[in-house]
């Protein structure tokens, strides 16, 4: 049964657990040295990389190097709220320091964008969870974009001795191929890790921007 967008947003607003938009987080640009960098450093130098996206008005999408399966390039979002997006950031700085050689996948530094509208105007779907090759059976490979690996390899003598790949926790979807969207209509709102990203992003964005967003977020601040 359907419900009006009003209704739609009464229900979230009373969640905890969901939220009505859908958060792109990026990471440095291309050929920045991260040797040696803090995941502090890391995120104000993904600064640069949100502002490029919000002065193009576009993200690029990912390709196969980004964990994309097929040959078509997507943009992923991550459907959590903002208590659960700090926490999967957190986790990735865990990584970072567990294994300073870890890939970055992304920052605390992104944008995010009403759910309808990545539904409606983009095309963004939920991501396909299953292990790959059980779900490019299920969907043609025009649809492959979607599919994000899923697997529970165990024992069966149940000693707990699992080999587990599981990302459902950023509960992600994806948008096929780049995304193009305009800051005019003041949907677009900023996420960024640390007051000094904060700062970062203040020093360095235009007029125009700062003035069509809708909004800005500190990551940090949540676990304060």
């Amino acid at each position: 049964m359907g419900m009006t967008f009003n209704q739609w947003a009464a229900r979230i607003a009373n969640r905890t657990d969901l939220t009505g938009r859908l958060t792109h987080l990026t990471k440095p640009l291309a050929g920045v040295e991260l040797t040696d960098k803090s995941f502090e450093e890391i995120n104000r130098l993904a600064v640069d990389s949100l502002l490029k996206i919000l002065s193009d008005q576009k993200i690029i999408g990912s390709d196969r190097t980004g964990y994309i399966v097929g040959t078509d390039r997507a943009v992923c979002f991550q459907d959590t709220p903002i208590y659960g997006l700090i926490q999967n950031v957190e986790h990735e700085k865990h990584r970072r320091i567990t294994n300073p050689k870890e890939k970055i996948r992304y920052c605390g530094v992104g944008l995010s964008f009403i759910k309808p509208s990545i539904y409606h105007n983009h095309g963004g779907r939920p991501v396909f969870y299953e292990k790959t090759e059980i779900a490019k059976e299920k969907l043609s490979a025009s649809e492959w974009w979607r599919i994000v690996d899923l697997e529970y390899i165990g024992t069966e003598n149940n000693d707990w001795n699992w080999d587990i790949v599981d990302w459902t926790h950023e509960r992600e979807w994806r948008v096929k191929g780049d995304m193009s969207f305009t800051l005019e209509n003041g949907n677009v709102h900023i996420v960024l890790y640390d007051p000094l990203c904060v700062t970062e992003f203040l020093t360095k964005c235009s007029p125009h921007i700062l003035k069509n967003i809708h909004g800005i977020t500190t990551l940090t601040s949540v676990l304060m």
